[in-house]
């Protein structure tokens, strides 16, 4: 009966069914409340599903009938992590290391729980070993680039993303934590592209489409960046007159927008089809990003009004925007920085 229900639950967790996985290990446990295996996965459901308080009560009635299985130890330290109680997590991860020092799962629990306890090489070192003890393990190798990442060895780090991803072509996570590093190293388009591939691996990630719109922020930013030097220089080609149509602003405006449209391209033309879905789907969710593109529109507008009719007042009208737009995004970012805390 037990083993039965043991097998159901687990079948159910990787499911992702945890409300169903719970009620089957409650009423297996309401027959046989000393079995330390339902115990045990009634934690890890409990861990998954956020509720690591009585994951962990679970967790330590299953060491108490069973105090030599390594897996109750590795789940009570990652419920004590997520408690953020992280001395007892590390001491628990290395109880079950100790018990079981070849299981390459265990290894890869003991880096993540060090990690998050900040020990960033020890996590290193511990990630290093369970690629050791599982080569064959995209997980594994995912982990290593992660931690790499944290401790900004990013050589390593996109190395340990391709091996995973070489391991495990469909791993979207791997996927999208390769794009964020080539985000963080200054390549926004080439993230991009990486990030609308993680999604259409796994379309349920929804964490792709809050990176996506930092993407998208960034690239603001650039754009924002082009318009300045551009509007300086239709200015000064108006020399003081910018109420006068001049051919010298005219030209201005033409030679920028031409600048600012092909480095836009350059920027943005080997992305893949799927991109403009995704960004329409990141700019929906984002009201003030939606503004922001609806500015550097506006921007590019009032440069073409100088290209057409030669008058640079439209130019000076530029800075008002961009002044707008930077206040905007001062606003949002300080907003959101709050919502954090």
């Amino acid at each position: 009966m037990s083993d039965a229900a043991l097998q159901r639950a687990e079948n159910l967790r990787l499911l992702g069914r945890l409300d169903d996985a719970e009620r089957t290990l409650r009423e297996a446990l309401a027959a046989a409340p000393h079995d330390a295996g339902l115990l045990s996965e009634l934690a890890w459901v409990l861990d998954l599903a956020d509720r690591q308080a009585e994951g962990l009560v679970a967790a330590e009635a299953a060491i108490a009938f069973e105090p030599q299985e390594a897996r109750h130890h590795q789940i009570r330290a990652s419920l004590l992590s997520g408690l953020n109680r992280h001395d007892d997590a590390v001491r628990a991860a290395f109880t079950a290391g100790s018990l079981r020092p070849e299981d390459p799962k265990i290894a890869r629990t003991c880096a993540r729980v060090l990690s998050v306890a900040g020990r960033k090489r020890e996590a290193y070192d511990a990630a290093r070993h369970a690629v050791a003890l599982d080569p064959e393990s995209s997980a594994a190798h995912l982990l290593v680039a992660d931690i790499a990442d944290d401790i900004r060895d990013r050589q390593t780090a996109r190395r340990a993303y391709e091996e995973a991803l070489r391991l495990d072509p469909q791993n979207a996570l791997a996927r999208h934590d390769l794009a964020v590093l080539d985000i963080n190293t200054g390549h926004p388009a080439k993230g991009l592209r990486g990030l609308v591939e993680a999604g259409s691996l796994d379309p349920t990630m929804p964490i792709v489409l809050r990176t996506i719109a930092f993407v998208l922020w960034k690239l603001s930013w650039r754009l924002r960046m082009l318009f300045i030097p551009a509007t300086i220089a239709c200015v000064a080609a108006s020399a003081g007159q910018v109420d006068e149509a001049t051919w010298p602003a005219r030209i201005a405006a033409a030679v920028s927008l031409l600048a600012i449209g092909l480095l836009t391209w350059w920027t943005v033309h080997d992305l893949p089809t799927g991109t403009r879905p995704a960004v329409l789907a990141a700019m929906r969710r984002d009201g003030p990003l939606r503004v922001t593109y609806l500015g550097l529109a506006a921007c590019a507008l009032l440069f073409l009004a100088v290209a057409v009719t030669g008058f640079g007042v439209f130019a000076g009208l530029v800075w008002l925007v961009l002044g707008l737009l930077a206040v905007l995004a001062l606003v949002v970012g300080a907003l959101r920085k709050l919502r954090r805390f």
